[in-house]
């Protein structure tokens, strides 16, 4: 884009770009949100359903299964579309025969590793139960090419009105029938079968008067390296990001059994559920967001004061929506859980629990905010140190805390959050607009 040449000079020139930017990225992030939110009333409702006719063994035995899925789905979900985004046009359209080769590949290989890992997943929860509702799962895996490349073109565009009301109804089918399913007693199932069914509903969306460009080059050895030297460091980080999150339940479910992890799963989805759901809203629109940026501001000086400047701003917008969130479901806490849930939860920690997780949704808008400020900058690699190292710290942390109780376990995690992710996004900023922007690092 060229730069006018008026009295007011180039930086007010990148000033108006940036802060129409701004603008953009409260609109794309409203219509995520909105659709986030209206799907988590449905799925609270659903939940209300399951928690009443679900045994917390039920619960636990969804927690395995739904931990693996994301465990091993989150690699996936970039494995293109990271590179992809950041490109210009031709670049873009060069690529796309060897983003759709290298989607193929990751879904095949996710498929026959959750496959694999059902049985002796299995035998080590005693439990047999497992092995169909996980290879049935993974079956979702087959489905998820067929629309990756036009969710990456959404994204690319900024198109988030499409992406938010793809998110919407995939979320909304998925509380309908699994509470349709709970009352006409599918049990476990009718949590799990929505989960691949909604894929569909997830792929016609995004398919849905969105061609592709045209193919300009095939697949090529040279093309499918140059993705992956980017985004096998931005899935790792993606990975270890949801290790992060899941870290509590596998050493739950490891150290205090599967019952312990049931009402632990509960308590997490029901107290982050919302928020997390407006978290995960934000890094969709904010990677696309800077990237866009970028491209706008990267042959311009002075702009980095005014990209800090937005960052902040930023933050502070989706702390200030997801707080009063989180203060409220705090306090209202040992009302509303006994009440909607049921009674039968009173004699469990949930409470407690559903509180501490609570506290730490308030930091974890930064975490999301760092790690994606990280990737657009190219420092996908210290990005993927950084959560490791966290991972570690919170894996130890847990480990210990689940010598005593589940309370102890979610006070230990809101304690770690609450130091570790405001020091995160203070260092992330720190690097990217200390640094120059690199391919990778």
């Amino acid at each position: 884009m060229q730069t006018t040449t008026n009295s007011l000079g180039p930086k007010t020139t990148v000033n108006q770009m940036l802060n129409q930017g701004i603008r953009t990225l409260g609109k794309n992030l409203m219509w995520l949100a909105s659709a986030q939110f209206s799907g988590r009333i449905v799925r609270l409702a659903a939940s209300v359903i399951t928690a009443r006719l679900l045994t917390p063994e039920i619960f636990g035995q969804v927690a395995i299964t739904l931990t693996l899925f994301e465990l091993i789905c989150t690699p996936t979900r970039r494995i293109t579309s990271a590179a992809l985004i950041r490109m210009n046009d031709t670049e873009f359209k060069d690529n796309l025969a060897s983003a759709n080769v290298i989607n193929f590949g990751a879904c095949l290989i996710a498929f026959t590793l959750m496959s694999l890992i059902s049985l002796p997943l299995a035998y080590y929860y005693q439990d047999s139960q497992l092995v169909l509702p996980i290879l049935f799962v993974a079956s979702s895996y087959l489905l998820l090419p067929f629309g990756m490349l036009y969710a990456t073109v959404n994204l690319r565009n900024n198109n988030m009105r499409k992406v938010a009301s793809a998110n919407l109804w995939q979320t909304v089918g998925d509380g309908i029938l699994t509470a349709i399913l709970a009352l006409s007693g599918f049990g476990l199932w009718a949590i799990i079968i929505p989960k691949v069914v909604m894929v569909l509903v997830w792929i016609y969306l995004h398919k849905n008067g969105n061609p592709l460009p045209t193919f300009t080059q095939k697949a090529s050895v040279k093309n499918v390296k140059s993705i992956l030297s980017f985004s096998i460091p931005v899935s790792s980080s993606d990975l270890i990001n949801t290790l992060r999150q899941s870290i509590d339940y596998l050493v739950i479910g490891y150290f205090m059994g599967v019952e312990a992890l049931g009402v632990y799963f509960f308590a997490y989805n029901v107290s982050l559920g919302i928020s997390l759901g407006l978290v995960q809203s934000f890094g969709t629109a904010f990677y696309s967001h800077l990237c866009s940026d970028d491209k706008i501001a990267s042959n311009v000086a002075n702009s980095q004061q005014v990209a800090k400047q937005k960052f902040r701003h930023s933050v502070m917008a989706i702390s200030a929506i997801t707080a009063p969130i989180i203060i409220l479901q705090t306090t209202l806490a040992p009302l509303y859980v006994p009440f909607v849930y049921g009674e039968q939860w009173l004699t469990t920690d949930a409470i407690s629990v559903f509180i501490f997780l609570c506290l730490s949704g308030l930091v974890r808008p930064m975490a999301e905010a760092a790690s994606q400020l990280l990737l657009a900058h190219g420092h996908s690699r210290l990005n993927f140190k950084l959560n490791l190292a966290i991972t570690a710290l919170l894996t130890l942390v847990i480990s210990v805390a689940s010598q005593f109780s589940l309370s102890t376990v979610a006070l230990s995690v809101m304690v770690t959050y609450l130091i570790i992710m405001p020091w995160l996004c203070w260092y992330s900023s720190r690097i990217s607009f200390n640094q120059p922007t690199v391919t990778n690092s």
